[in-house]
């Protein structure tokens, strides 16, 4: 009798009975937590939903404080009056309005400035050293801007008669490790402002140090 043929059973490879094995737990996994695989999916879509919105949203506060900011920028520099008849201080109020609009839809160190030099225009002294004061606290590593607030701020002691702490500040300008801008113009002003209190010795050791540090400084030229 011929010997009946006997079917090979074809052997799956290691990889495939991996595939379908982890493919059987999914699908078990599924069937008993059905539930809890929806609630995931669901969670899931929700989050993704909330992050796009999110985008979507900052986008947005951006474009409109970027809006506001430009709007603060013409009045400011007083690149447009709709009426002739307006005043200076009614534009510069009209400015501020913008800049702290703007910083409040979004937080920006050059708004900021914007806001204190705003108010200093103002004659807002006392409201353009605590804004400065909160940018240097906000924004201490930011070396091209930092530089800017302190100098503001020297400027407006100055101005006010508080020549020992406008000395202060421009020692502290003077002495930023974070940025290398004004510490010429730090001297220099020391220097005047030594020399205006008739303390003509602590003034030459700030010109020599100009002279020495910063040759090529305009400031130079002018001590």
């Amino acid at each position: 009798m011929p010997k009946p043929i006997k079917k090979r059973v074809q052997k799956r490879n290691i990889g495939e009975r991996e595939v379908i094995s982890l493919y059987e737990k999914a699908l078990d996994y599924y069937l008993e937590n059905k539930k809890t695989v929806y609630l995931g999916a669901a969670l899931t879509v929700l989050f993704i939903t909330i992050m796009t919105g999110l985008l979507f949203y900052n986008k947005k506060i951006t474009e409109q404080a970027a809006t506001l900011q430009y709007e603060g920028y013409k009045l400011y520099h007083n690149l447009y009056q709709e009426d002739d008849k307006k005043t200076d201080e009614v534009v510069l109020k009209k400015a501020l309005e913008k800049f702290q609009e703007a910083y409040d839809k979004k937080k920006s160190p050059i708004t900021l400035l914007y806001i204190a030099n705003t108010q200093f225009a103002l004659g807002q002294n006392e409201e353009a050293l605590k804004t400065l004061e909160q940018f240097t606290k906000k924004y201490s590593g930011n070396k091209d801007l930092l530089p800017l607030a302190y100098y503001k701020i020297a400027a407006i002691q100055m101005k006010e008669g508080r020549k020992e702490e406008a000395l202060k500040t421009l020692d502290t300008l003077y002495n930023l490790k974070t940025s290398p801008f004004l510490k010429d113009v730090a001297l220099h002003d020391s220097a005047s402002i030594l020399e205006k209190m008739g303390r003509k010795e602590e003034a030459l050791k700030k010109y020599e140090q100009l002279a020495k540090d910063y040759p090529q400084s305009p400031y130079y030229q002018l001590a």
